[in-house]
């Protein structure tokens, strides 16, 4: 049982993902009522998390269903196959277009133009890009320990 759940543990991802999509749709239907102009700026913002969000989950999947990739503690090493390293790839990729998106496309104003996506009040764009900025680092630190630490994966039986 523990098994399957981890070799599906994918879908729980995409799922979670289109979750907090909704939870930002609900939360910016008000927001519109009061401002209709705001509804494309919210559509496109919310339709973006949940392609670029949901592309490094499809990756795993394909991995597990079709490239011979156990289950998604596989994902922890890359070197566990091609799938793995296109999962690793295509994660830093969506990181550099986020730095691109947040610093160089008013992203940080978007989201403070859009207010409820983040959950908190903030109308300083430098805000969001230092709390961007860490998080980033807290990803390239675990990727890093990741590819460079040679994890061993649990084994279920």
């Amino acid at each position: 049982m523990i098994s399957l759940l981890f070799r599906h543990a994918w879908l729980l991802f995409i799922i979670v993902t289109c979750a907090n999509g909704a939870i930002w749709w609900h939360r910016a239907k008000s927001r519109i009522a009061v401002n209709p102009q705001l509804e494309a700026g919210y559509r496109k913002l919310i339709r973006g998390w949940l392609i670029y969000g949901n592309i490094p989950w499809l990756i795993m999947g394909a991995g597990i269903l079709i490239g011979g990739v156990p289950s998604v503690f596989h994902y922890f090493n890359p070197r566990n196959g091609s799938f793995v390293v296109a999962w690793y790839v295509t994660v830093v990729v969506i990181w550099i277009l986020s730095v691109y998106w947040v610093f160089f496309r008013r992203g940080a104003e978007q989201l403070i133009d859009h207010p409820g996506l983040l959950n908190i009040d903030i109308d300083k764009p430098w805000v969001i890009k230092a709390f961007f900025l860490l998080c980033l680092a807290g990803g390239v630190a675990g990727l890093s320990a990741m590819i460079f630490g040679n994890l061993q994966l649990p084994t279920f039986r």
